[in-house]
C-alpha cells in the first residue's frame, strides 16, 4: 500500500511538471504557512482498552500551487509538525502523553473560484508522512523496546486529507485541513493505531 501511494504521488508530480513545461502561462505560486492543530489516534483491536484524547500541536511548512485552469489547481509541499495526545487506560485511568515530531507531504486536487473580493477553494488528496521522533513519557517509541525487542511504533504514515480556505488577496490566505491516517502505526500484536487530526492556519503566498 505504501509503495502504491508513493508511486501515485510520483506519477502525479511528473504530470504536473510536464504540464508546467508545456503551459508556461499557467501561474505558479509559492508560499509559507503556519498553524495550530488538534490530533489523536484511532485505536482498534487490543488497543480498545485505551482512549486517545486530542491535544494541541502546531505545524510550519511551504507549498507550491499549480493553477492548471481558472477553477482547478494542484498543490503540494512539505509540512513539519509537532503533535501531542494523551493515551489513557479505560480501566485504571492512568495516561501517557505522546509527543510526535515529523514531516508530511500532501497532494491536493483543488476546486477554486472567485468569492467576494477574494478566492475560495476546497480540495482533497493523499499524503505521506515520516516520523522523526515520537515519545511517551520520555521513551522514544521508534527505538527498540528493551522488553519487546522492537520499536513500539512505525515511522511511516500515509492517508487521505482535505483542505478548505480563502485567499483574501494576492498574498494572504486562511486555511483549514484534515488528515485521516490509513497506516497502522502500532507495531505490537493485536492492536492498531492510526493518525487523525485537523488544523487551521495562515499562509503567505509569493
Amino acid at each position: 500500500m505504501k509503495k502504491n501511494v508513493f508511486a501515485f504521488i510520483f506519477a502525479v508530480g511528473t504530470v504536473i511538471f510536464s504540464t508546467q513545461l508545456s503551459a508556461q502561462d499557467n501561474p505558479v505560486s509559492v508560499g509559507f504557512k503556519a498553524g495550530a492543530s488538534l490530533s489523536n489516534y484511532r485505536l482498534g483491536g487490543g488497543m480498545k482498552g485505551f482512549d486517545s484524547k486530542m491535544s494541541i500541536g502546531g505545524s510550519v511548512g511551504g507549498f507550491v500551487k499549480y493553477d492548471l485552469s481558472e477553477n482547478f489547481a494542484l498543490q503540494s509541499g512539505v509540512d513539519v509538525y509537532y503533535r501531542t495526545s494523551k493515551l489513557a487506560s479505560t480501566t485504571d485511568r492512568t495516561s501517557n502523553k505522546i509527543k510526535s515530531l515529523g514531516v508530511e507531504i500532501p497532494l491536493y486536487g483543488m476546486l477554486q473560484g472567485e468569492l467576494g473580493s477574494g478566492k475560495a477553494f476546497i480540495g482533497a488528496g493523499p499524503y505521506v508522512g515520516y516520523g522523526i521522533r515520537t515519545t511517551s513519557n520520555g521513551t522514544n517509541l521508534f527505538k527498540n523496546n528493551s522488553a519487546a525487542g522492537k520499536p513500539a511504533m512505525n515511522r511511516f504514515d500515509y492517508g487521505l486529507g482535505g483542505i478548505i480556505g480563502y485567499d483574501f488577496d494576492k498574498n494572504w490566505q486562511i486555511n483549514a485541513s484534515y488528515q485521516f491516517g490509513l497506516a497502522d502505526l502500532h507495531k505490537g500484536n493485536g492492536g492498531s493505531m492510526k493518525s487523525h487530526g485537523a488544523s487551521i492556519g495562515l499562509a503567505y503566498k509569493f
